[in-house]
């Protein structure tokens, strides 16, 4: 006979019995705030791109820098991108997807006196800001 799961690895599991829950808008900035590489995905040329990006969640929107010609085509168009984030700590995996509009940044300061990075070495990195309309997140129990 099969036992149902019992969620074992953090606080954040309001239903012992399940081994996922949606995260809170807030437990997505916390989390996104934790971790430096995600994923842009567009449509540039009638395909669907995914790119690796190294970012910061700067107050509530997300900026990368990158030489990246699907990426800084997507954000001079200003065209709906998704960003998506995920970790794992051996006991539980969260993921957290960023819907919005990608925008070349006029500016290069980033709040708080963030560190950015390009993922690559490279000089000519433009930041772009990802403006989110859709933050949503989800927790999964990876305990035995």
């Amino acid at each position: 006979m099969n036992e149902p799961r019992t969620a074992r690895s953090t606080a954040e599991m309001p239903d012992p019995r399940s081994p996922a829950v949606d995260l809170a808008p807030y437990q997505c900035w916390t989390r996104l705030r934790t971790s430096r590489t995600g994923r842009i995905v567009t449509m540039h040329a009638g395909r669907i791109e995914v790119r690796p990006l190294n970012y910061v969640a700067d107050g509530h929107s997300i900026v990368v820098q990158t030489s990246s010609e699907v990426v800084l085509a997507a954000a001079a168009d200003r065209r709906p991108v998704v960003f998506e984030v995920d970790e794992h700590d051996g006991w539980s995996v969260w993921s957290v997807v960023v819907r919005g509009t990608a925008s070349v940044m006029d500016e290069d300061e980033l709040m708080d006196g963030a560190h950015l990075r390009s993922m690559l070495a490279v000089t000519n990195g433009t930041r772009v800001r990802i403006h989110p309309d859709e933050v949503t997140g989800r927790l999964f129990d990876q305990a035995p």
